[in-house]
C-alpha cells in the first residue's frame, strides 16, 4: 500500500467516527456566545461615540452588516456543510493558498482573542473572591492574586476543553443555559432602569456625540465597536461536520441568534442611558479607558471636558484605569431608583457582576469551538500534521486538537492582549471579506452544485455583498485616517508569518494526503 493510500484510510477511518449531533438548541447557544455573549462590551462605544451616535451604529449594523453575512453563510454552508466550514469556502474559490490564509487569520484571533476571556472572568470573580486579587496565604505559602487569578483561568478553561471533547451538542446546550442565567441579572437591571426611565417621564434627551468630538471619529471608534459585537455568524461552520441536516438547522440557528442579539443589546443599553447611568454627562463614563497606564482615566475625560470635581461629585475615582462597565451601571440605576437605600443599589451591582462572570465564559465556550475544529480541518486537508485528525472513539470530537488548543489558550492567558482587538476585528474582516468574494466566485465556477441561494437572485446578491463590504472598507479607511496605516501594522506582519509558513507546509506536511472535497464529503456523511 502506498503512503498516499495508507494517510488517506487514516483520514477517512477519523472522519467517519465524527458525530453530527448539533441541532437548532446547541447550535444556537453556541452561536450566540460566538457573536454575541452578552451586553458587556457595548460600554464603550457609549463612551466613546456617544449616546445617539451609539444607539445609531448598534441599530443599523445588524441590518446592513449581521443579515447580509447570516445569507452568505446560509448559501455556503448549504452547499459545503463540512468539518472547517470558511476555510473550504475559501479555498474552493480561490485555491489551497488563500484557504489557508483565512484560517490562519482565524485561529490567530482565536489564540490571542478568546484567551482574554477566561482572565476576565477571574477578573470578575474576584468581586466574590477577593483572594483573586489581593492574594492569600495558605500555611506558609503565599500565593498573589495574579497567581491566583491564572488558576482559576486554568481550571475553566480545561474545564471547557473537557466539555468540548464530550460533544459539541453537550457544549451547546451548557451555552444555553449560561445565556439563559446570565440574562437574569441584566433583565432586573434593566427593570430597574425602565422604572427610573417612566417615572422622569420618558426623557429622551441625550446627545449625539460625547463633548468635544467629530462625527466622524465617534462613527469610526464606533462602527469597530458595534462590527465586533455583531461579527462571528461562520464561525460554528468550522464544526460543519457534527451539525445535523446543516441546511435547515444553521438558519433557524442564526435566526434565533439575531433576535436574541438585538434585545441583548437593546435592553441593557436603553435602560442604562435613560434610566440614570446616562444623564448629567455621565454617559462618558462608560467603557471609558486610561490614557496610559497608571494615569487613570481623569485625563482621558478631560479631553471629553469632564473635570475631576465632575467626577467627584458623580463619586467617581478620577485614578481608576476603566469607566462604568455594566456592574457600575446597575450601581448607578439602583441609587437613582432609591438614594436612600444603597444595599439595592450595591445588590444589583453583584447581581450584574455574576451575569458578567456567565458571560464571559460563555464567551470562551463559543468562541473556542474554532480553535479545535480548524486544525483537524486542516490537518484532514493535509495542511498541518496528520495526528490532529484524531478522533475521539466515544465522543466523536477531535480531541487531539482541541486539547492542543487548550494548550495554547493557556499560554497566551498569562498575557493579556485587549490592546490587539484592532488587530483582530481588521483580519476578521478581511476574512469575511474573501468570504463574499468566494461567494461570488463559486456562483460562476460551481453554478450548478445545490445551496441556499441568497434570495432576490443577482441583485439580491449583489445588495448583499455592498452592505458588508462598504462596512468592512469604512472601517478600515476610518482607523486608517484616526490613527495611520502602522496601526494596522501587526495584522499585515501576522498574516505574512502565515504566507511564510504556508510554502513549508507544502512540501512537508501535505504530501501524500489528499485534498478534501467538502461538497463530496458532506453528502457521504448526510448518507451515513
Amino acid at each position: 500500500m502506498s503512503e498516499s493510500s495508507d494517510k488517506a484510510l487514516k483520514i477517512h477511518a477519523e472522519r467517519k467516527k465524527l458525530k453530527r449531533e448539533l441541532t437548532v438548541l446547541p447550535l444556537f447557544g453556541l452561536l450566540y456566545f460566538t457573536v454575541c455573549g452578552g451586553a458587556f462590551g457595548t460600554e464603550g462605544i457609549i463612551g466613546y461615540s456617544g449616546p445617539g451616535m451609539a444607539l445609531i451604529l448598534l441599530s443599523v449594523t445588524p441590518i446592513v452588516f449581521s443579515i447580509p453575512s447570516m445569507l452568505m453563510v446560509r448559501e455556503m454552508s448549504s452547499m459545503m456543510p463540512a468539518e472547517g466550514g470558511f476555510y473550504h469556502w475559501v479555498k474552493q474559490a480561490f485555491g489551497p493558498f488563500a484557504g489557508f490564509l483565512v484560517a490562519w487569520m482565524n485561529l490567530l484571533t482565536s489564540w490571542l482573542d478568546v484567551s482574554i476571556y477566561p482572565v476576565l472572568a477571574a477578573y470578575y470573580m474576584g468581586f466574590f473572591l477577593p483572594a483573586l486579587r489581593v492574594g492569600t496565604t495558605i500555611g506558609e505559602l503565599n500565593l498573589s492574586g495574579k497567581a491566583l487569578s491564572w488558576l482559576f483561568s486554568m481550571i475553566l478553561i480545561w474545564g471547557i476543553v473537557y466539555l468540548q471533547i464530550r460533544g459539541a451538542r453537550l457544549t451547546g446546550l451548557t451555552a444555553d443555559w449560561l445565556g439563559l442565567l446570565m440574562m437574569i441579572p441584566l433583565l432586573i437591571m434593566s427593570v430597574f432602569g425602565i422604572a427610573n426611565w417612566i417615572r422622569d417621564g420618558f426623557d429622551f434627551s441625550l446627545p449625539l456625540l460625547p463633548e468635544g468630538e467629530t462625527i466622524w471619529g465617534a462613527f469610526s471608534v464606533g462602527l469597530f465597536i458595534a462590527m465586533w459585537n455583531y461579527m462571528g455568524w461562520e464561525l460554528p461552520s468550522s464544526a460543519g461536520g457534527e451539525i445535523v441536516n446543516p441546511r435547515r438547522t444553521y438558519p433557524i440557528a442564526m435566526a434565533l441568534t439575531l433576535l436574541a442579539t438585538i434585545f441583548t443589546y437593546a435592553l441593557p443599553v436603553s435602560a442604562g442611558l435613560f434610566g440614570g447611568a446616562g444623564a448629567d454627562g455621565k454617559y462618558q463614563l462608560w467603557g471609558i479607558e486610561e490614557n496610559e497606564a497608571g494615569e487613570g482615566i481623569g485625563p482621558a475625560l478631560e479631553d471629553y471636558g469632564i473635570e475631576t470635581d465632575q467626577l467627584q461629585a458623580w463619586g467617581v475615582d478620577p485614578s481608576r484605569s476603566i469607566g462604568w462597565q455594566y456592574p457600575d451601571i446597575a450601581e448607578e440605576i439602583g441609587r437613582v431608583f432609591d438614594p436612600s437605600n444603597p444595599a439595592l443599589s450595591r445588590y444589583l451591582g453583584i447581581l450584574v457582576t455574576f451575569s458578567a462572570v456567565l458571560s464571559m465564559t460563555g464567551l470562551f465556550i463559543g468562541n473556542s469551538l474554532g480553535a479545535g475544529r480548524l486544525p483537524y480541518a486542516l490537518a484532514e486537508d493535509g495542511m498541518m500534521p496528520l495526528w490532529l485528525v484524531k478522533t475521539h472513539p466515544k465522543y466523536g470530537t477531535p480531541y487531539v486538537a482541541i486539547l492542543i488548543a487548550g494548550v495554547l489558550f493557556s499560554i497566551f492567558s498569562l498575557g493579556t492582549f485587549a490592546f490587539l482587538v484592532v488587530v483582530d476585528v481588521f483580519m476578521d474582516a478581511l476574512a469575511l471579506l474573501l468570504q463574499f468574494l468566494a461567494l461570488w466566485k463559486l456562483r460562476f465556477s460551481h453554478p450548478n452544485l445545490p445551496r441556499d441561494k441568497v434570495p432576490g437572485g443577482w441583485i439580491g446578491l449583489v445588495l448583499v455583498t455592498l452592505g458588508p463590504a462598504f462596512v468592512i472598507c469604512l472601517a478600515v479607511v476610518s482607523q486608517i485616517i484616526e490613527e495611520g496605516i502602522f496601526s494596522l501594522g501587526l495584522a499585515f506582519l501576522m498574516i505574512l508569518v502565515g504566507a511564510i509558513l504556508y510554502l513549508p507546509i507544502r512540501k512537508w506536511v501535505k504530501p501524500g494526503v489528499p485534498d478534501v472535497n467538502p461538497f463530496q464529503a458532506s453528502e457521504a456523511d448526510d448518507e451515513e
